[in-house]
């Protein structure tokens, strides 16, 4: 387009054309380049936002939406064959010599962690965007923050606040080299965690200074949210504490002591109330394909019992395939749901079934004998709820709730 001497305006017809390509979100640059040393340009560089509206849409949901048993983990059957029968001290050493093994694991640099976010942390809802982890949003993978100003984009928020794990950025961090090019890692590689991808999320600039580095409980996300993050950060802290020596998850707010995060109760209460959903699955596959290790708390959550909960003395056992099938056969519906809800126990015969909220009150409780299906009322109920089934023979199953209007 030419402006003609003279004349202070000037018109260009620009066509777009809608295809069934999906290309992403893009940005039009209209800038005015040469002119005369005389004019002066108020305005210039101005950005076009082109929103593709071909973007994909997952099977499965949100974490405010969860669906459960589409996505099964990538491990292969013996990934975890060395844990069973550990007990006690002995079953936490034996975790990390799986996840922290340097002759497998791969670590990537801080810049590669953002490619890893755009793949792990993709909306379901909507291909061209990240899910934003405590404003529970999807906002355009367009909209990462490259300079000082982070209103209205996403950046990369360590679950473990840097300050208080002791790691920062290294040498080479601000590369983008791809999977294929990476440190060799392991257990005393605390300077890793920076770019540890499974303790990394996208969130909200504003948002990520605004929890800076409180510890959970002191920081529970902005009002208003679902908290349907709460089970996958508590995971993700207990994976690190796990992964890297010098990481240790405990009672309190431990002000000042680098390397001790909290509230170990309060982490707890989140995991257990927040059970893994499809979306956590799916983000643990990704992550895999990049550090070739797993978050074993999502694949085998029970075990974050046998570690720091109310099952230390007890001997762990691999979950059996028969176990996960009768996760996979419990379906609840609808969900979300505002009055009537059914639950179909699949294989599931005889037992006892609970509906709780998020601070773990029971709020209804009914045993079933030679049932495959539960039928209760939730009118009057806003909010995340959680179902557990507790079969006669093996072990409960927690899942997700939400109710709305």
């Amino acid at each position: 387009m030419t402006i003609l001497q003279g004349s202070n305006t000037a018109t260009s017809k620009i066509t777009f054309v809608d295809d069934s390509s999906d290309e992403g979100d893009e940005e039009l640059l209209f800038s005015l380049d040469t002119l005369p040393a005389e004019y002066l340009v108020l305005n210039n560089n101005v950005k076009i936002r082109i929103v593709d509206n071909d973007f994909k849409v997952a099977d499965f949901g949100t974490p405010i939406h969860s669906t459960y048993g589409k996505i099964k983990g990538t491990q292969s059957p013996t990934y975890y064959q060395s844990l069973n029968g550990k007990i006690g001290t002995s079953l936490k050493p034996a975790l990390q010599a799986i996840i922290a093994d340097p002759a497998v694991i791969r670590a990537q640099t801080y810049n590669d962690v953002i490619n890893i976010l755009m793949e792990a942390d993709q909306n379901p809802e909507n291909s061209n965007q990240v899910w934003l982890v405590y404003s529970e949003k999807g906002r355009a993978k367009l909209d990462l923050q490259t300079s000082s100003n982070n209103v209205n984009v996403w950046n990369r928020e360590h679950t473990w606040p840097r300050s208080r794990g002791g790691f920062d950025s290294i040498e080479a961090d601000e590369t983008y080299d791809g999977k294929n090019i990476f440190w060799v890692t392991g257990p005393d590689s605390l300077r890793h965690a920076n770019s540890d991808a499974h303790a990394i999320r996208p969130e909200d600039g504003p948002e990520n200074s605004i929890r800076g580095n409180q510890f959970y409980g002191q920081y529970s996300g902005p009002a208003g949210t679902l908290g349907g993050f709460k089970g996958d950060v508590a995971r993700s802290i207990f994976y690190l504490a796990v992964r890297y020596n010098g990481l240790e998850v405990v009672s309190g707010y431990p002000d000042g002591m680098i390397g001790k995060f909290g509230d170990l109760d309060t982490l707890l209460t989140w995991h257990r109330n927040d059970p893994p959903d499809d979306f956590e699955m799916n983000r643990n596959n990704v992550v895999q394909t990049w550090q070739f290790n797993r978050n074993p708390f999502i694949d085998m959550p029970e075990m974050i019992e046998y570690i720091w909960g109310d099952k230390q003395d007890e001997i762990w056992q691999n979950p059996s395939s028969v176990t996960w099938t009768d996760i996979d056969n419990f379906q609840i519906f609808p969900n979300p749901t505002s009055s009537t809800l059914q639950i179909n126990l699949g294989t599931i015969m005889d037992g006892k079934f609970t509906l709780s909220d998020v601070n773990g009150a029971i709020l209804q409780s009914k045993s079933f004998v030679a049932q495959n299906l539960i039928s209760t009322n939730v009118e009057g109920l806003k909010g995340i709820y959680f179902i557990t089934i507790l079969p006669t023979i093996g072990q409960a199953v927690t899942k997700k709730l939400v109710i709305g209007n």
